[in-house]
């Protein structure tokens, strides 16, 4: 009997213009999104690779002026037997973020955190320099894209297709006539959103696997076609949240027209004013410290530091005599005096720079926390980790550039100090950065908490529908 009601349901629904006219708009705005992902991820992509180029034709250049000019004089600046000036600027490599294939289907934190750095001997305040200390409410919306519309639109879908899922029955006077068959109101009800959640979530799948495709995802790539699946299984999770409410609403027994506002508001609530207010409170009670107290902090310790250069040192070499340069100890040297300044530096800044990662991290744990309250903010923070682009994996890539810089470091700075010659053949053994990707038990364990917990919530709404059809009033 299920299956005749699931039937007769389609047939109306088939012949009503308001779902065509919904598949229309969601195609429209799927593609928009998944074109505008597109977009934002090939100008990621053509910057990164200029990147590379650049950094390739200098070490070209290096390695050609090396060969040219053998047996010359170390010079302070513009040198490329310097191995400071090597280490800074002729070989200075650049820490890439390689883009994920789903990158075009979710922008998340792609606009915001940088997916490159440059890493030369620089200190570690210099070397993020261009990390801006974000609001964590980047984290909770986005850019337009394919994940925007899945968050932020595919509900409406689902509630436009759904707010009267019982009561336009009964107040067309068929609802009794279909309860006068053997069937019950459960069973009716269930038929309605089954038919209707295939409808949603078949055409979300079709028109984002079509833009998926239009935008250039490489469904063959490596972890790609899992990733889409999950990214899909994260869609149809949600849906069923949004169903399960639709469906609670109805078997109250109100009018459509009240169905109609308790569901709208109830998206506005879940959907805009909980990450508003999320954000609101995470960045009132951790709030970031002012940026020109850091910057002026650093000038302070540099010019103290700098005060010291000699006495530094002197102290460093005393400590570390294996890298002490062969004859007498030059207090004058410029390029030694400037990292053990710089590292000076960074132990005198270092209790301002734990205030501002303090407080960064206290935003990130209130969001944390505090995005359990929101479906919206589950899903949207499933599906920018499977495309890519969450705030944990751009965390992720910091501290591998931060590995790497301390790798770049310990490769020129004894070199730097004991006044060698750097040539040709050092091109050669230049570190080398390699992302290592997160593993992908963390990210299953990030996006399948965040669906089972939804999954929870929507069953414990159906069970409260299920027994609240038990008095549903099928006349008046």
């Amino acid at each position: 009997m299920l299956r005749q009601v699931s039937r007769n349901e389609w047939r109306g629904l088939a012949a009503d213009r308001t779902l065509w006219a919904v598949a229309a708009l969601l195609a429209s705005v799927l593609f928009f999104g998944a074109f505008n992902g597109a977009r934002w991820s090939a100008l990621q992509a053509d910057r990164q690779g200029e990147l590379m180029t650049e950094q390739q034709e200098r070490i070209a250049d290096t390695r050609a002026k090396l060969l040219e000019t053998p047996g010359t004089a170390v010079r302070r600046f513009f040198n490329p037997r310097n191995p400071a000036q090597v280490g800074q600027t002729f070989a200075a490599p650049y820490a890439l973020l390689p883009r994920a294939p789903l990158a075009p289907l979710s922008v998340g934190q792609s606009d915001l955190l940088p997916s490159y750095y440059k890493v030369t001997l620089d200190s570690r305040e210099a070397l993020f320099a261009g990390d801006e200390l974000e609001n964590p409410a980047n984290l909770l919306t986005g850019s337009f894209d394919v994940a925007f519309v899945i968050v932020f639109l595919y509900p409406l879908v689902i509630l436009a297709l759904s707010y009267n899922l019982l009561s336009g029955e009964k107040e067309n006077g068929t609802l009794a006539l279909t309860l006068s068959q053997p069937v019950s109101l459960a069973q009716v009800a269930a038929a309605k959103i089954l038919v209707r959640g295939v409808v949603a979530f078949g055409l979300t799948c079709v028109f984002t696997l079509l833009g998926a495709l239009g935008a250039g995802v490489d469904l063959g790539a490596p972890g790609a076609a899992a990733a889409l699946a999950a990214f899909f299984g994260a869609t149809a999770v949600y849906g069923v949240f949004w169903f399960s409410l639709a469906l609670l609403v109805n078997s109250f027994g109100r009018g459509s027209a009240t169905n109609a506002m308790v569901l709208a508001g109830a998206w506005l609530v879940l959907a805009l004013v909980i990450p508003s207010t999320v954000a609101l409170l995470a960045s009132t009670l951790y709030p970031v410290p002012s940026r020109v107290e850091m910057i002026q902090s650093v000038r302070t310790a540099t010019q103290d530091a700098s005060a010291r250069g000699a006495q530094l040192l002197g102290a460093y070499f005393a400590d570390h005599p294996e890298l002490a340069p062969e004859g007498e100890i030059d207090a004058g040297d410029y390029y030694s005096r400037k990292y053990v300044v710089e590292e000076e530096v960074s132990k005198l800044v270092a209790p301002l720079s734990g205030r501002f990662e303090a407080q960064i991290r206290g935003q990130q744990a209130v969001v944390s926390k505090l995005q359990y309250l929101s479906p919206a903010v589950l899903t949207q923070q499933s599906l920018n980790d499977l495309a890519g682009t969450s705030y944990a994996r751009y965390a992720h890539f910091q501290r591998e550039t931060e590995r790497f810089a301390s790798v770049w470091k310990a490769h020129f700075l004894p070199q730097v100090y004991r006044r060698a010659e750097f040539t040709a053949a050092g091109l050669d053994e230049l570190p080398l950065f390699v992302y290592q990707r997160e593993p992908g038990n963390i990210v299953a364990s990030r996006v399948g908490g965040a669906s089972l917990l939804i999954l929870l919530v929507a069953a414990a709404l159906f069970g409260r529908s299920v027994f609240a059809l038990r008095r549903y009033p099928v006349a008046g």
